[in-house]
């Protein structure tokens, strides 16, 4: 039964695509015929810039938000000993 609904999910999937990528080349290619055709010259630095920032972050926050639950813990750990 998953099978065959992940197989149902994956011709839809493509059928989307391929009803959706057909017209936006197009019109690409009609709007900007330079960049449509020249895919070798994509500048992907923003893209690692943007993935660094929100990459880092997560990672900050992680951490801020790990060592905080470790302080409670410990805080707490100490007043459960101190209390017996």
């Amino acid at each position: 039964m998953k099978f065959t609904k992940r197989r149902l999910i994956a011709i839809i999937g493509i059928f989307i695509y391929m009803c959706f990528s057909a017209p936006i080349t197009a019109s690409a290619e009609r709007y900007f015929p330079i960049a449509a055709k020249s895919t070798e010259n994509v500048n992907m630095i923003p893209f690692y810039w943007i993935i660094g920032i929100v990459g880092g972050s997560i990672a900050i926050t992680l951490t801020y938000v790990s060592w905080r639950k470790y302080r409670g813990e410990r805080k707490k750990q100490t007043d459960d000993d101190s209390n017996n």
